[in-house]
């Protein structure tokens, strides 16, 4: 079982190429087909330009997306025909959250960027691009794998950590990242806060791991002072974690925003790839 095509989203945006670097080595360890997909938005009117809005300024803004896309397609053929990696080049115009989950549904990993959470000031306010992992993992029933905004990532999946809740969030995340599993030096499954009352947390988890050939350690923490997601980057970094698995909006994305959760809390303060399913 491996990943066989791996589509990564890339956009006019800075950390284009450390995104293109990771899809292509993770389509060398896979052995993968990667699909590049460039989504190009929309036009976007100023809320301050009242109701007139010259065509020469939307026909400006269409011209510098293809150029951009045009920019990056170059950069990302350049680079797959370096590496020998079997690849493919889409353009898409309209709302890139819906085009990026129909592409996402044909294929068996997502590679995306977290967005930014201090971007540069623009004139004209950009789509809402910055949503689209959140969106994705929700929509595409795909694994997404999520990169930080900051940081090159030399190493991913050598010592991965399964943030283990017993949902089917978390079930689901754990099966599509096997192929990481199973090729990790380390796999710890992680469980915080668990009912000790019904066994050794994550013990079941552990054994069906270790019969696909996991090499597979169990963890527990508490967390009193903190929150389960704070409780969960502080243990990535204890353990030198290079990738986290986890399951995505255990309760509903509303809710999560308002009143918080782990999800969100990974999404905001994330340090290290995250692979998210719901």
């Amino acid at each position: 079982m491996g990943y066989q095509d791996i589509l990564l989203h890339l956009s006019d945006d800075p950390r284009s190429a450390v995104k293109t670097d990771v899809a292509l080595r993770l389509a060398q360890k896979f052995n993968a087909h990667l699909i590049g997909l460039y989504t190009v938005p929309p036009p976007v009117v100023p809320y301050y330009s009242g109701e007139f809005v010259p065509a020469a300024f939307i026909q400006q803004q269409v011209d510098e997306s293809l150029a951009a896309a045009a920019k990056a397609q170059a950069a990302f053929e350049a680079a797959t025909a370096r590496e020998g990696v079997a690849a493919e080049w889409i353009v898409t115009e309209g709302p890139p959250i819906e085009a990026a989950a129909s592409a996402a549904r044909a294929v068996d990993l997502v590679v995306l960027g977290q967005p930014d959470p201090s971007p540069a000031e623009s004139p004209v306010p950009s789509p809402a691009v910055g949503l689209l992992p959140h969106d994705i993992a929700l929509s595409a029933g795909r694994p997404v794998l999520v990169l930080p905004y900051a940081g090159k990532f030399p190493s991913i999946g050598k010592r991965v950590m399964i943030a283990w809740s017993g949902t089917k969030e978390a079930t689901r995340a754990v099966h599509d990242a096997m192929p990481f599993l199973k090729t990790a030096e380390k796999v710890t499954v992680l469980s915080i806060n668990a009912d000790k009352s019904r066994g050794t947390p994550g013990a079941s988890l552990a054994r069906h791991l270790a019969r696909h050939g996991v090499t597979v350690e169990l963890a527990n923490t508490v967390a009193d002072d903190i929150s389960v997601g704070e409780a969960l980057l502080s243990t990535i970094a204890d353990r030198e974690v290079d990738l986290l698995v986890m399951g995505a909006y255990g309760h509903s994305r509303l809710r999560e925003m308002v009143f918080g959760g782990v999800t969100e809390t990974i999404l905001d303060a994330m340090t290290v790839p995250v692979l998210l399913s719901n």
